[in-house]
């Protein structure tokens, strides 16, 4: 998917990236059961959670170049948010 949208953006295009992170699966579990505060089938929607050090390196294996990437965690660190300009390496193909 990321090598998708690495593809499909604009050169001068950015893509932006918003998962959730390890720390809120645990706060979503408990939220959902342990306090009935969250959906329970809203767990069911998150497949997989990536904290920077698992996102970043997935954004530079898709092509994005690690300089144009920034990656940090936002909303109390309970999801990992990625800005990637869309500039590509040498030869890469479009």
């Amino acid at each position: 998917m990321l090598e998708q949208c690495l593809r499909i953006v604009r050169p001068e295009g950015v893509c932006l990236f918003n998962v959730p992170s390890w720390r809120g699966k645990r706060f979503l579990e408990y939220s959902a059961f342990r306090l009935g505060l969250s959906p329970k089938d809203e767990m069911d929607d998150h497949k997989m959670y990536y904290d920077v050090k698992d996102l970043w390196p997935l954004l530079v294996r898709a092509g994005f170049l690690p300089s144009r990437i920034r990656c940090f965690p936002h909303k109390f660190g309970l999801n990992t948010f990625a800005v990637c300009s869309a500039h590509r390496h040498p030869g890469a193909q479009r």
